[in-house]
């Protein structure tokens, strides 16, 4: 009863204090306790099944509990149904030897009922993933049960967790998307939800991890290859979920070394620091360790940077693998990096998989210091996911970080490359649109904007034969002397060569 309260006394703190502006129009609306009281499900539900998985879990506890916690409703249920492969090829033995304390039909107050009840009992974790609230918009109408209900909920089990594992990091991803569209009901009151969880994140304890794009089309179609009933994941969305969360549970795992984890918390307190649509974009976020390659080019370049003799490049190219494969051998551009290093210095900054986020994160961690250049060359956000808008925001801040940090130095700021055999290709669309968007950041005198990419193109739009790699996304040895032919007029005006 004391806990009961406390929580209670808890969640009406922060339902006075949090400003929530739900979707819907309704004027006034008050949270309902039933999101964060401790609870069964129903009597024929528990005596069904629910009692006994709960009992076959705590003997796991007993057992000595995991060292990763998978804490929630079906969708973590189903890692041991659709997800099964994926979990146990990632997550079932080895060091995650996690644990899943998924539930179907769970909504939080049956989450708050089991953690105290003894499922984060007696062992230490070192991280806990929490996905919920999808059923609490789910089964009741939204008179009976608003968005607030399951913020204020959602608030509750985070708080439970951290009075039960305090030293675990709490990896709190987002509601997954439901329904075929964007029109669906329990999609927007979800996605209400989701605006307000990211306000629970510190950077220190608790992490937000977004990635509802990947399970989208551009406009918002959920797709049954996807998830067949529009709520669970089939196969792929186990795969990556796997892939979004292992870097998080690696670092919790091993955080050494310190720092390489993104530190969110700052952005997050000042609003304007990011776009509505897609903060991700434009927070500094690591890829370590992501594949310890990662970081090992980090500290790579880092060196390369301390033994440059003069202090001096005429050049920096940044990006992405498009821009990595200017040096990396056999990724088409070597032999056109070594004929333009007969003239000018260049320090490549390009790093394959990168996002807007992650070049941030170079620029504010090393990669911009030590030395003068002219010229930077700017091409990056195709990796990035979702719309074009937040991906452009991404795109300004990198553009906005070179001009703060090198104010002597020009940017080439290049548009992405067109991808994808034809015009008709989601991703070539939602590049073109973010190239529209980032073409306003040229001045014509510190930002220039050179956009050539008619050039890999014939007059219908289809990608020209031999320019790129059969992906039709990275350019082949053709592609850079394209790319080459295109930029020198602009290295010989600002670097003098």
């Amino acid at each position: 009863m004391k806990r009961t309260l406390f929580l209670l006394a808890a969640a009406a703190v922060f339902v006075a204090s949090a400003e929530v502006k739900p979707w819907h129009t309704k004027s006034e609306t008050t949270p309902n306790l039933r999101a964060l009281v401790p609870a069964v499900p129903d009597a024929s539900w528990t005596t069904n099944w629910w009692m006994g998985r709960h009992e076959a879990k705590m003997k796991e506890v007993r057992a000595g509990g995991a060292p990763i916690v998978f804490l929630g409703d079906s969708i973590t249920h189903f890692w041991e149904n659709s997800g099964r492969a994926v979990w146990d090829r990632y997550f079932a033995s080895g060091r995650y030897r996690a644990i899943n304390l998924g539930f179907s039909g769970d909504r939080t107050e049956h989450v708050l009922w089991r953690i105290a009840h003894g499922e984060l009992d007696g062992y230490q974790a070192k991280a806990v993933v929490l996905m919920l609230g999808t059923n609490n918009s789910g089964h009741f109408p939204l008179d009976k049960e608003t968005p607030e209900d399951t913020i204020v909920g959602m608030k509750a089990v985070i708080m439970a967790i951290r009075e039960k594992q305090p030293q675990a990091k709490i990896v709190l991803c987002a509601i997954f998307p439901r329904g075929r569209d964007s029109n669906d009901a329990c999609r927007r009151r979800n996605a209400a939800v989701n605006k307000e969880l990211i306000k629970f994140i510190d950077g220190r304890n608790v992490f937000w991890v977004d990635f509802t794009d990947r399970f989208l089309t551009p406009d918002g179609f959920l797709p049954a290859g996807v998830m067949p009933d529009r709520l669970h994941p089939g196969a792929y969305g186990y795969e990556v979920w796997a892939s979004e969360v292992l870097p998080y549970l690696d670092w919790a795992l091993d955080p050494a070394p310190k720092g390489l984890m993104p530190n969110r918390f700052p952005a997050f307190i000042d609003k304007a620091n990011f776009a509505a649509e897609g903060p991700d974009t434009v927070i500094p976020v690591s890829a370590f360790p992501n594949g310890n390659w990662w970081g090992t080019r980090c500290a790579e370049k880092c060196a390369e940077i301390a033994a440059h003799t003069n202090g001096f490049y005429d050049m920096v190219f940044v990006g992405d693998s498009i821009t990595h494969r200017w040096e990396r051998p056999g990724g088409g551009g070597e032999k056109v990096w070594a004929e333009l290093l007969k003239t000018y210095s260049i320090l490549n900054l390009g790093y394959g998989g990168d996002r807007t986020e992650h070049v941030l994160w170079r620029l504010e961690n090393g990669e911009l210091e030590g030395y003068k250049t002219k010229l930077f060359m700017l091409m990056i956000g195709t990796n990035n996911g979702g719309k074009a808008e937040p991906v452009a925001e991404g795109v300004k801040r990198c553009v906005a970080t070179l001009r703060r940090k090198h104010p002597e130095a020009k940017v080439l700021l290049l548009p992405i490359f067109p991808r994808g055999a034809t015009a008709k290709d989601h991703m070539r669309q939602r590049n073109d649109a973010v190239n529209k968007i980032i073409k306003g950041c040229a001045d014509g005198k510190d930002v220039l904007w050179l956009d050539f990419n008619d050039r890999f193109l014939d007059k219908d739009g289809n990608m020209l034969p031999g320019l790129m790699f059969k992906d039709n996304l990275h350019p082949d040895h053709a592609g850079y002397l394209v790319w080459r032919d295109a930029v020198l007029p602009v290295f010989r005006q600002i670097v003098g060569k």
